[in-house]
This record gives structure tokens, sequence and C-alpha cells, in this order.
């Protein structure tokens, strides 16, 4: 048989076909086959055709004789069961060769007890960074507050004199918290100057933050001895 078809398929036919069907197929066939009908072909496909009225023919003495027929369909059970083995045991090798493949781990669509509480620590943990970024940042902040933005300030203890009496005391502060007091003595320190937002206090002075009025004391601290 060419082309792998077996004789039914060449007569295009089914299995259980009588003969009387099986006659007209071939008969239709053949016509259309037949060099008559085939004028002007090229030479490859007048070869094609050649060939396709050989197994035609081939096919249909076969079939068209009730022995031969008989004994034909019993080659054809056969090879049928062969080639059912055949899938079978293919089969059978790739399920084997599937077997010595690493097994997957199944993700596990529920979360364990272990997970869960890992899960939940990272979502305590998470937002410590900020936190103490946040703390960092305020710290340093309060800091610069507390030491004063001029880089000429002075030690907290030391004296401040004007020089040739061009600044004159004006206020007395205290500095835990800022807020202006009665000179008596008592007071952490003498306020020289008072000064904008965005303006620096006289060298030898320290700044000090005014609260809700805005800007700043430019003053001297005050040595304090104990009683």
């Amino acid at each position: 048989m060419l082309d792998g078809k077996n004789l039914y398929e060449t007569l295009g036919v089914p299995h259980d076909a009588e003969l009387d069907e099986i006659k007209k197929k071939y008969l239709a066939k053949a016509r259309l086959l037949h060099p008559d009908h085939n004028q002007g072909l090229s030479r490859e496909e007048s070869e094609k055709r050649k060939r396709q009225m050989q197994e035609l023919n081939a096919a249909w003495s076969v079939i068209s004789d009730e022995a031969k027929r008989k004994k034909y369909d019993s080659t054809i059970s056969k090879e049928a069961r062969e080639s059912l083995l055949r899938q079978t045991s293919e089969k059978m090798t790739e399920g084997i060769l599937r077997t010595d493949e690493p097994v997957k781990k199944p993700m596990n669509q529920v979360a364990s007890q272990d997970e869960m509480e890992l899960r939940g620590f990272a979502k305590v943990m998470r937002p410590i960074p900020l936190l103490a970024i946040t703390t960092l940042v305020a710290t340093a902040i309060l800091l610069g507050l507390a030491l004063g933005g001029n880089s000429d300030s002075q030690n907290i203890g030391e004296k401040y004199i004007p020089e040739g009496n061009e600044i004159a005391r004006i206020a007395c502060i205290d500095i835990a918290p800022v807020e202006e007091v009665p000179c008596d003595g008592r007071h952490d320190a003498d306020v020289w100057k008072i000064i904008g937002a965005n303006e620096k206090c006289p060298a030898g002075l320290s700044y000090e933050y005014r609260p809700q009025l805005g800007g700043g004391y430019c003053v001297s601290y005050v040595m304090k001895t104990s009683p």
C-alpha cells in the first residue's frame, strides 16, 4: 500500500461498505484519474496520477474478490491490534519517565500557623524603620533649637558683656520652657535682642526660639551659683 493508506482508504469507502457502493466509488475515481481526462498536465502531476490509478486498481482487485477481501480484513484487524499495543507501550514508557522526574511540592492554599505568625510579625516590624527615621529627625530638630542657630553662640555660664553699650538687656527668660520672666537673678538667660525668623544673632549671643510669637531671642546665659 502506498502513502500508508489501507485499501479501503484508497477506494474512499468504509470497511463495512457493500460491494455495489465500493464499485461506484472505484469507477468514479478511475474516470477522474484516467489519462484521457488529464491532458496537458505537467510530467510530475501525470506521474502522480498514474501512481494513484495503480493503487486504485490494486485495491479494487482485492476488495472486489470476496475471499481476498476476507483475508485482507483479518490482516487489518491484526495491524490494528499491533498498533494499539504500540500505543499502550508508549504511554506506559512515558508514565515511567514522568515518575523519575522530581516531584514539585504543591503550594498550600491555606497558610500554616507558623506562617501566619511570621506574617503577623512582619506586619508589626514593617513600620519600625519609618518610625525610627521620624524619631531621629525630630530629635535633631529639637537639638538644633536647643543649641541655637548661631555658630558663634557662647557656652552656658559665660557672661556676655556688650561692647560700648551698643546693646542693652531688654528681657530675661527661662529656657525650660522658653518664657519671659522677671530679671531677679533667678532667670536662665538675659535677652539682648529679638530677631525675626530669617535673622541671625550678633556674635557672642545664643539663639533661643521665641514660642508662639515667632522669631527668636538673642541671649547670654546666666551663671547660676548654688545657694
